[in-house]
């Protein structure tokens, strides 16, 4: 688990990329990859955002979540567990 807390918009959120790009680079593969956003920065960084969703939609990153999504991440994490034995 990795937390990164930005009150700004502006280059901190492009390093967001970089950083997603390291983890995904580095983790197994049987990894899987979560990544929740308050969202709020994001609006006007769209264009850093549509390059998160691109790595989703390649598969790289499992599912977005937004903090309004907290039920769903939940029962995300609980199916994991689940299927992991854990």
């Amino acid at each position: 688990m990795e937390v990164k807390g930005y009150g700004a918009t502006g280059s901190k959120m492009t390093d967001v990329i970089g950083d997603l790009d390291a983890i995904i680079e580095a983790m197994r593969r049987d990894t899987t990859l979560l990544f929740v956003t308050d969202g709020l920065t994001w609006k006007s960084r769209a264009s850093d955002l549509r390059k998160i969703v691109v790595r989703q939609n390649e598969g790289k990153i499992a599912r977005i979540y937004t903090t309004g999504m907290r039920e769903k991440f939940l029962d995300d994490l609980r199916t994991l567990k689940g299927e992991r034995g854990l």
